[in-house]
């Protein structure tokens, strides 16, 4: 069975974002599938193709992805950010170029179905002022080969000698005597031998001298 997609709100949600800084790539997309007969698909898995074009009819294709696994809630609604799946095509649109035609199409199973083409108003020229601001970056110059001259040294004064300092630190703590070290005696050492007693001389031998005459 055929469904039909009711466009509920589109913006971008980087357009109240100041200058100073560059607008969130992506697109906020809410809207409520429906039946032919005009009932809310509740609780309902879809494929929702997002397809953006530079015109009405035919034109260029600038931006194409598909979200392939999107669930209604219990009033039939989805909400979806285009250019959440397709990051690296989505930067490269170029909204300042042209007016920008959204095509949504939805697949309940039988197929990819398109709920029509409609042009995008506001998002376009939020995301145009990215390029307003910085504008687009132009092609890379050629690479200089040319040396620029040696720019003059800097003169600067130097700075004063530092005060020397008076203040002397206080002394540090003499360490505690480390412990007397433990040594074993040696063993007594063996008695030597008993030395061997001398020989007695011999008794010396003395004449006795003669008895002197006496005189007349």
């Amino acid at each position: 069975m055929k469904k039909s997609v009711s466009l509920l709100f589109l913006f971008l949600l980087g357009s109240m974002i100041s200058y100073s800084q560059a607008p969130p790539e992506g697109i906020n997309y809410q809207a409520v599938a429906r039946d032919n007969s005009g009932a809310a698909l509740i609780s309902t898995t879809l494929a929702v193709k997002f397809d953006i074009y530079n015109a009405p009819v035919g034109g260029t294709l600038e931006f194409s992805e598909t979200h392939p696994t999107v669930t209604t809630n219990i009033y039939g609604l989805f909400t979806l950010k285009i250019g959440s799946v397709n990051t690296t095509q989505f930067p490269t649109i170029n909204w300042g170029s042209s007016n920008k035609y959204l095509e949504v199409s939805v697949d309940d199973g039988s197929g990819m179905i398109s709920m029509g083409r409609s042009q995008m108003m506001s998002v376009p020229y939020s995301l145009y002022s990215k390029y307003a601001l910085n504008g687009p970056t132009g092609a890379t110059g050629p690479t200089s080969t040319a040396v620029g001259p040696t720019g003059p040294t800097g003169i600067g004064a130097t700075g004063a000698t530092g005060a020397t300092s008076t203040v002397l630190g206080p002394t540090g703590v003499t360490g505690a005597t480390g412990a007397t070290g433990v040594g074993l005696t040696g063993p007594t050492g063996i008695d030597g031998p008993t030395g061997i007693t001398g020989v007695t001389g011999p008794t010396g031998v003395g004449l006795t001298g003669a008895t002197g005459v006496t005189g007349p």
